[in-house]
């Protein structure tokens, strides 16, 4: 397979399956604050255009740049003008458990650019403008985004980088109704040749308030989790993922040491899904993710480590632990918009221990 060329697989002397198109050791931790050869966006959202400023713009817009190489420029060389850079994307979608044999779709694209260049194409397969690539919609309403670097350049090609934006759903009510005024941006996910990701993840979060009342500010607002494994069987059955996770909420600022019982203490519960998932706070613990409940806004979350364990539906699968990438989304506003009027994205932060990754594109894919 052609899916994963040099700048990859030259640098790897095993796999983690016989013929992944993304398999990388777990000999380092990648870092996603360097460009990469691979490039991963945990969300995105194919659902009908929304207005702003009399505008219509795409739910999604993902955005992909290449840059020339460091450690080529180190050695004494140049990128030629227009160095031809092809990235070779896969949208992913959730599966269901019990549903269609635990599959999840996945379609897949190819985007060209230059060393130095910039790309930005949406969700929904609709051109943004009349510089943006020819891509397919993406086969389901929301998931997640994979893409790796092909390049005639002699060595690994770690200079992906990328961010997506994301709108919220036209208002309902109020001044704005009509427009979409909830915006969200996050940074990419970049894994550079030879490294590995976690599979455990780390993040802030603020706890839901859908009502006015202590602890103040009575700002409204509600959270949800996304998480997505890169150990995915595309087009094939997959065993579940499950992910344990561990919430505290904030310390009492005033008694730091304190041993009050009512803060920093733990609630645990657990989260099942096939690929990738969105959840609320509101379907966690029993409702108890508030903060009302909980006595303050805002928490840590401690997400993993994730397994993939047996359900009987997917015999080709191998169960075990597995990679995990988390990100945090709140939106805030008033009740009558769904608390849409704003939206925020936080990425997660790992717990230093890579993992393997074993993604397997569909099979007839040249």
């Amino acid at each position: 397979m052609k899916l994963i060329t040099k700048c990859v697989l030259l640098l790897m002397p095993t796999l983690v399956l016989v013929t992944p198109a993304f398999a990388l050791p777990p000999t380092a931790l990648s870092d996603s604050g360097q460009p990469g050869s691979i490039i991963i966006y945990p969300k995105f959202v194919n659902l009908p255009a929304v207005n702003v400023d009399g505008i219509t713009v795409p739910r999604t817009e993902i955005e992909i740049g290449a840059i020339c190489l460091p450690a080529f420029l180190a050695a004494g060389n140049s990128c030629a003008e227009h160095q031809p850079v092809t990235v070779l994307f896969r949208w992913v979608c959730p599966g269901a458990e019990g549903v269609n044999s635990n599959i999840c779709p996945e379609e897949d694209f190819e985007v060209n650019l230059t060393a130095n260049g910039k790309l930005a194409f949406s969700a929904d397969g609709i051109p943004i403008n009349s510089n943006s690539p020819l891509v397919p919609a993406a086969p389901c309403p929301r998931g997640y985004l994979i893409g790796s670097a092909q390049s005639d350049l002699p060595i690994k090609f770690d200079g992906l980088i990328g961010n997506a934006i994301i709108r919220g759903e036209n208002l309902v009510a109020g001044p704005n109704a009509g427009s979409s005024t909830g915006i969200s941006a996050y940074q990419a996910i970049t894994i550079q040749a030879g490294t590995g990701i976690t599979g455990l993840q780390i993040g802030d979060v603020r706890f839901d308030k859908t009502a006015a009342g202590d602890p103040l500010p009575s700002v409204l607002s509600k959270t949800a989790l996304i998480f997505l494994t890169l150990n995915v069987l595309a087009n094939q059955p997959n065993d579940p993922t499950l992910v344990n996770l561990d919430f505290w909420n904030e310390s009492l600022g005033n008694a730091v040491g304190s041993t009050n019982p009512a803060f920093e203490h733990l609630t645990s519960t657990s989260v099942e899904f096939l690929c990738w998932v969105q959840v609320p706070l509101s379907a966690l613990a029993g409702g108890n993710l508030t903060q009302a409940f909980q006595g303050t806004r805002k928490g840590v979350v401690i997400a993993g480590p994730a397994q993939k364990v047996r359900d009987g539906n997917a015999p080709g699968d191998t169960p075990g632990p597995v990679t995990l990438i988390g990100l945090v989304e709140t939106v805030e506003g008033t009740a009558a918009n769904g608390f849409l009027e704003r939206k925020y994205n936080f990425n997660m932060s790992t717990n230093g221990v890579p993992q393997p990754i074993a993604f397997v594109p569909l099979p007839n894919f040249p």
